[in-house]
């Protein structure tokens, strides 16, 4: 990254904290890590100035053509900044990062052309850019607790593409002790990373949202994902698109006070 862009995204970073009475008492912390791949990792860590050095991390996945400051950015269609601020309310670590080919990780393509590629039958990109940033999270776990100590809650939390990732983050990562989902894409034409072929493995307590009017994953399909799973999802539908209604954001929070009980 480079040093203009920092600073642009400081910059940017300054504006929404200011503009926003949430994020009164949060420290964000941006971060920069080499991938053993090499590749870049760029993301923030969201939390309260007295969060715990063990406090539990939530793990949160953007959607497609988004960003990690979508989980900060205030008033976004999808409500990011209401749910990390809920989290942070209640002693979690936040953490995000830009997916592959995203945010400040844009290299030459932007994600939409690794989406239309996809379509048109060569997927190879899409599955490597998916693949590769479930890899990211897991090498930042292994940061959060190198830094923070163990945490005996890890939730990981995704919507659209993101709530996709985090299913296959659960399936592979034992560290994961909880998962929400909204809206998770079907992906069917690009099997090797669709949730439905990770859902056998997801063992562990999970949210899943769903829209009834979703354009990128049928009712049926929905339904194919619940009764495929590993452990039975507790199940929340919208009568909406793929967009959620700001209501998703309490039923988050709802679920999320239940597993601390």
């Amino acid at each position: 990254m480079t040093r203009k862009i920092k600073n642009l995204i400081n910059s940017l970073i300054f504006c929404l904290i200011a503009a926003n009475a949430i994020w009164a008492d949060t420290h964000v912390q941006q971060f920069g890590y080499d991938a053993p791949d090499g590749n870049r990792i760029t993301g923030f860590i969201y939390q309260s100035t007295d969060t715990k050095k063990g406090a539990p991390i939530a793990v949160l996945m953007h959607g497609l053509m988004g960003s990690s400051l979508y989980w900060l950015a205030e008033d976004n269609l999808m409500h990011g900044d209401e749910v990390t601020a809920n989290l942070i309310k209640r002693g979690y670590r936040v953490v995000a990062l830009d997916a592959r080919a995203h945010g400040a990780r844009i290299i030459d393509k932007k994600p939409i052309e690794y989406v239309k590629a996809a379509r048109s039958g060569n997927s190879e990109a899409y599955q490597t850019m998916i693949l590769k940033t479930i890899s990211d999270y897991q090498f930042l776990l292994d940061k959060l607790t190198k830094n923070f100590g163990k945490a005996d809650r890890i939730v990981a939390v995704g919507y659209s593409m993101g709530a996709q990732m985090a299913t296959i983050l659960a399936a592979r990562d034992i560290r994961v002790t909880h998962l929400v989902t909204m809206v998770p894409p079907a992906v069917r034409n690009v099997p090797e990373v669709s949730p439905i072929k990770f859902a056998p493995d997801v063992n562990i307590p999970w949210l899943l949202i769903t829209a009834n009017k979703d354009q990128y994953s049928s009712k049926q399909q929905n339904a194919e994902l619940i009764e495929i799973a590993g452990q039975t999802p507790d199940t929340k539908a919208f009568d909406s698109k793929h967009v959620l209604p700001g209501a998703y954001v309490e039923a988050v929070e709802d679920w999320i006070d239940q597993i601390r009980e």
